[in-house]
Parts: structure tokens; C-alpha cells; sequence
């Protein structure tokens, strides 16, 4: 309460003087009440089973990296309809999108790059093997069961890309038979409308789900900004489902599942607008129109079986990242003086097979060993590859990966450890050897101390590697070392932690000088930041915080990284009666440097802006209720990309039933 009492005093005088001040006090409001609530305890919460953080089965809380985890009641209660804003709703993450849903989105975890990001389906890898980085901007949440975040270097457990963090997404999966759908509607020609079902097969269960999402809401560039852009609405068209299927036996478990998700997106570029005079191509460029056709979907099987202590598992899994952008602007180049700026159809095409297997130990209650090994083919291919700069001929490229590791987790009265190896070799460039070493130690009843250190890397893409003039063979993955500690407090309603952590990347892949402007491992980057969270349960309300802190930097240029705020702020409130449900959310972020949309492309400022969304559900009957939810609150007008727009306030309505 002294705690509280001197927020208050320090508060007080600095209410009027900032909204980033009256914001951060009220983040750390948050994070004083968690504790002071245990007083008002209800019953304790299911905790979350979580296997990202170490690839074994564990509590969350017993996790010692920093986790969330996101349940499908998690996104039922928010209404969340699209994958990244959801994400970027969670402390340490942030996403950049160039336009509406749909549109090319970049997820920054901890201030990595999107590329430093790793994205599982299901336990399968997902990242694009072109760019390296995961394709989030046009996923919908329908098919979508759990996902877990880890935050923080796992190349130890998974490899390339694990330098800011790990997402997992699990489908769509029921436990119990039943189906459920919805369908709703609203502003910016939101339509929306989903189903799912679950049904006992054999001795297991089969669950299945489908959905469609489109709306039609703004223009993807700022016609203030970029006068000739052709100012028509955009328009976005998914399609997404998922099968699952368990079964739980005395012969092991079985676990098969396929999804998938499919786009189409109008997007406007700038740059579409080559022609013989400058008059044309304004004239070109003012009548454009890009259409964006990307499939994403994947499938897996995976067995598994106890041997006494021993828990072997065998999985089979692959995925595709396939796209096509078609555009009316025909190529008016004779002298083909911009073969990378014509704008044809493009067509891209990545896809990840897998074959794993793992073992699970036990050597006595509370200590586990985990050894695997991973075989990997990804292929990629693109027109965009064509040697001869004319965008027709589909080029591909092909590599493989062997990966082995092993691993520790364990604890022993109050001390608690996770230890992992992990060797990856590439058949491009040579082998990766990555660790991590992390400590827990309990020394209260409720509270524990956390510290891990640990090493990561980032494989060179197939863009780094071949694409046309700045692609090079020879480069080297990018490295990283990261440390971590950590504070949490968990009560039987309430919860509160901080964590502490400094990244360093070297050797990040850049575009070297002219004349040749190919790819060198030049770079180095530094990430130093900090995690605030806490939730409580008070009679009927469900209240959240948290602050992250971030400053990252180019170590070349002591610049900031582009697109990264130094500050996000996330409250949350909700509130259950009877069969009336209301929530709210605000969201503050700081400004962010971006490069200017158009020449001379020098480096702007994005302003702080404020993000704040209600939703409200009644509940008609045990089979029905209906909802309403409110996009952007207060119309506040901002930007994730210089030049692009993002959406207005969305008033959007729908009904549930289930069965």
C-alpha cells in the first residue's frame, strides 16, 4: 500500500503535463494493484500447458523463459478477428502493415527483425524460405486454436530465425463434440462468418473449422501523400480452415492436421507506374491496380509412444508460402532500363518438409532429457529470380538441414533449470552451433527470480543468397547472443513479472556498396529492453497491463531501428455480469523512424498514437449470444508505414450460436 500511496504523490504532478506520463502511471498502477489484489482472490484460473518454451510439456508458470500464452477463449472474449493486430496487442511484440488487412505485415518481437521472428504451425516451420520472414498480414483467427509467444533466443530448440522470439500457432482443435458459427458485419464492408465442429472418430476426435473474412475499408497509400496514387478502396478476401484430428490410446498418440489460408488483396505501389514520358507514367500510375493472390497452408502427422521413462515421438510435416500479384500496368519499357520495377506477375512459391524425431526422458519426477535430430528441405522459387531481368522464367533453389539437439529441464526443490544444444548443418553454407542456459529460483512461495543466456542465428534467405544484382552464395548467417533476467509473482488471481534483456546481432546481412551493391554480413545491431506485466481478477473484473521498453539500435550509425517505438503501453479491462460481457482495451506507442514513401527517401518520424477498442457480448440463451465491437474508438489517424494508410473506427455487429 506505501507503494501505491507514493505512485499517487508522483502521479499527481505530472497528470497534466504528459499522456505519456499519465499513460506510464497507469501502467504501473497496474502492475502495484496485482498483488494488492490476492485479497480479493476468486477461484484459481486453469494454468496454460505450454511446450514452445522447451519443447516439453510444462505449466506456464513453471516456464522459464518469458511466455504467453493465448487461449481460444482469450480470442473468443476479444472479438480478435485478425492474427498480427492480436499479436501486437501482446508485451514485446509490434507489427508494421502497409494498408489494410491483408497487406504486408512485418512482426517485430523485442525489436528483432521480421526475418529474426520464428513462426510454427502446429510444430512445423513457416517463415518463407525467400525472404526469411513470416507472412502474418492476411491471417484470420478462425482457424486458429492456441498460439504461444516465447520471447527471447530459442536457436537452441528450433534453429534459424529464433533471435527475438518464437510464435507458435496450434489449429483449431475440440475436446468435447459440438459445433459453433458466426457471422457478423459492419463498417468498411466488414463481413465475416465462420464454423466449426468436433465429432468423436474411432477412439479419438475430429475436429474441423472454416471461415471467410473480407472488408473493403480504405485505400492502401495516402493520396496526400502520393497525389497520382490511384485513390480507389482496397479490398481484402480470406478464406481459411483447418482439420484435426487426436486419438489417445494404449498404443500412443496420434495427432494429424492440415490448414489453410487464402488471400486476396488489392494493394497500391508507388513505384507501378513506368512509362515512355513522365506523363504516362502518372497516367499509368493513377489508373493502377495490384491484386495480391497468396496461399498458405501446410499439414502434418505425428505419432508418438511411451517406452517405460521414454516418450518417442516421430513427425512428418509441410508447408507452402505461395504468392501471385497480378497488375493492369503493362510493361511500356522499351528499353528495359528498370527490369526489377516492372510490375508483371510475380509469382513466388516457398515450402518447408520436415521429417523429426524426439525423445523425452524422465529420469526421476521433475528431470527430463530431450534429445532430436530434424532433417529439413526448403525449396524456393520466383520470376523475380530470372538471371535475364525480364521476370518470366521461374527460377528455384533448394537446401538442407540436419539438426540435432539435446536438453535439459528440470528443478529440484526451489532451484529450477533448462538447458539446451543445438547443431544445425546447412548445405549452402556450413553448421550453426547454438546453446542456452536458463535458471529459476523460487525463493518466496509466490515470487521467483529468473536469468538465462543464450546464442542465436538467422540463415541467409534465398533473397539474400540469389536474387538478382545484390544476391551472394558466400554470405554467413547472422549471429546473436542475448541475456535475460527476470522477476514474478504469481497469485492464485493475480500475477504480476518483469524482465530485463540485451541483445546483440553481428554480422547482419546488408547491401554492400556500388557499384555492385551485392549482400555482405557487415551489420550489428543491438536490442536493450525491458517486459512490465500484470493481470488480476477483482470480483467480476478482469483487469491487464503492460509496458515494454526498447531501445534498439544500428551499432554502425547509433540510429534507431526503423519501425521500432521505444515505448508501448497495453491496458485492458473486463467485465463479467449475468449474461452481459464488456471489455476495453487501449494501446499507447511511441514514434517510430520510417523511410520517407518517396524520394528523396530520407528518414521521418511516425507520431505516438493511441489505439483504444470496446466489445460488448449478451448472452441470448446457453446456444446464442450476440456481439458488438468498436475498431479504433476515437478515429485516431496514424501510421505503422510512411505512406500507407491504416484503418478508420469500425463499428462491426455479429451473432454466435453453439450447440
Amino acid at each position: 500500500m506505501a507503494f501505491l500511496c507514493y505512485l499517487r504523490g508522483r502521479c499527481a504532478p505530472l497528470h497534466a503535463k504528459s499522456r505519456v506520463a499519465r499513460a506510464l502511471c497507469a501502467a504501473l498502477a497496474v502492475l502495484a494493484l496485482a498483488p494488492a489484489a490476492a485479497s480479493a482472490q476468486q477461484e484459481p484460473a486453469v494454468t496454460p500447458i505450454v511446450v514452445t518454451a522447451s519443447r516439453i510439456e510444462q505449466s506456464v508458470t513453471e516456464a522459464l523463459p518469458s511466455v504467453t500464452v493465448l487461449t481460444r477463449e482469450d480470442i473468443d472474449a476479444t472479438q480478435s478477428r485478425d492474427l498480427a493486430e492480436l499479436l501486437s496487442r501482446q508485451v514485446g511484440l509490434e507489427f508494421a502493415r502497409a494498408g489494410g488487412q491483408g497487406a504486408q505485415t512485418s512482426l517485430f518481437v523485442r525489436g528483432a527483425n521480421s526475418n529474426q521472428v520464428l513462426v510454427l504451425i502446429d510444430g512445423a516451420r513457416f517463415n518463407s524460405v525467400l525472404g526469411g520472414a513470416p507472412n502474418l498480414g492476411g491471417i484470420a483467427t478462425d482457424s486458429i486454436d492456441r498460439i504461444e509467444i516465447v520471447r527471447g533466443n530459442l536457436s537452441s530448440l528450433y534453429g534459424s530465425e529464433a533471435i527475438g522470439g518464437v510464435v507458435q500457432i496450434f489449429t483449431r482443435a475440440g475436446t468435447r463434440p459440438g459445433a459453433e458459427a458466426l457471422a457478423e458485419a459492419g463498417q468498411g464492408m466488414t463481413r465475416d462468418a465462420s464454423a466449426s465442429f468436433s465429432m468423436p472418430l474411432g477412439s479419438g476426435m475430429f475436429s474441423a473449422s472454416a471461415g471467410y473474412l473480407t472488408q473493403q475499408a480504405i485505400g492502401a497509400i495516402s493520396v496526400a501523400q502520393v497525389p497520382y496514387i490511384n485513390p480507389s478502396v482496397d479490398g481484402n478476401w480470406n478464406r481459411n480452415g483447418s482439420l484435426h484430428f487426436d486419438q489417445h490410446g494404449i498404443w500412443g498418440d496420434l495427432t494429424a492436421w492440415a490448414w489453410g489460408n487464402r488471400n486476396d488483396t488489392d494493394w497500391d505501389d508507388a513505384f507501378n507506374s513506368i512509362g515512355t514520358t513522365p506523363g504516362e507514367a502518372l497516367a499509368l500510375a493513377s489508373l493502377a491496380t495490384q491484386i495480391e493472390h497468396r496461399s498458405q497452408y501446410g499439414y502434418g502427422l505425428t505419432a508418438a509412444h511411451r517406452f517405460g521413462n521414454s516418450n518417442l515421438s516421430v513427425s512428418l510435416a509441410q508447408t507452402h508460402d505461395d504468392s501471385v500479384n497480378v497488375s493492369n500496368v503493362p510493361n511500356n519499357d522499351p528499353n528495359n532500363d528498370y527490369p526489377f520495377s516492372d510490375n508483371d506477375n510475380n509469382e513466388f512459391y516457398s515450402r518447408n518438409r520436415s521429417v523429426t524425431l524426439q525423445d523425452v526422458t524422465t529420469i526421476r519426477p521433475g528431470i527430463d532429457l530431450t534429445a532430436g535430430w530434424e532433417h529439413l528441405i526448403q525449396d524456393g522459387a520466383s520470376n523475380a529470380y530470372d538471371p535475364t531481368g525480364n521476370n518470366v522464367v521461374v527460377t528455384s533453389f533448394s537446401r538442407t538441414v540436419d539438426s540435432v539437439w539435446l536438453g535439459t529441464l528440470g528443478h529440484v526443490g526451489v532451484q529450477q533449470w533448462q538447458i539446451n544444444a543445438r547443431n544445425d548443418r546447412y548445405s549452402d553454407f556450413g553448421s550453426a552451433t547454438t546453446g542456452l542456459i536458463g535458471y529459476g529460483w523460487s525463493f518466496a512461495p509466490s515470487w521467483k527470480i529468473t536469468a538465462q543466456a543464450s546464442n542465436a542465428f538467422r540463415a541467409p534467405s534465398f533473397n539474400d543468397l540469389y536474387y538478382p544484382i545484390s544476391g551472394n552464395p558466400s554470405l554467413q548467417p547472422e549471429r546473436a547472443t542475448s541475456e535475460e533476467v527476470g522477476l514474478r509473482w504469481t497469485g492464485r488471481s493475480a500475477n504480476a513479472s518483469v524482465s530485463v534483456y540485451h541483445t546483440r546481432v553481428a554480422d547482419l546481412i546488408e547491401v554492400g556498396p556500388g557499384p555492385t551493391y551485392q549482400s555482405i554480413n557487415v551489420g550489428a545491431a543491438s536490442m536493450d529492453g525491458s517486459e512490465w506485466q500484470a493481470a488480476a481478477t477483482i470480483g467480476s473484473f478482469r483487469l491487464g497491463g503492460s509496458l515494454s521498453v526498447l531501445r534498439a539500435r544500428d551499432l554502425d550509425t547509433d540510429a534507431p531501428l526503423l519501425r521500432r517505438a521505444s515505448y508501448v503501453i497495453n491496458l485492458s479491462a473486463a467485465y463479467t455480469r449475468g449474461p452481459w460481457s464488456a471489455g476495453a482495451q487501449w494501446q499507447r506507442t511511441g514514434a517510430r523512424n520510417d523511410i520517407e514513401i518517396l524520394a528523396p527517401f530520407g528518414t521521418v518520424q511516425l507520431a505516438p498514437y493511441d489505439l483504444a477498442r470496446m466489445t460488448l457480448q449478451y448472452r441470448i440463451n446457453e446456444r446464442v449470444q450476440v456481439h458488438l465491437r468498436v475498431e479504433n474508438v476515437f478515429n485516431a489517424s496514424y501510421q505503422l508505414v510512411d505512406g500507407y494508410n491504416t484503418l478508420p473506427r469500425l463499428v462491426i455487429a455479429g451473432v454466435e450460436g453453439r450447440i
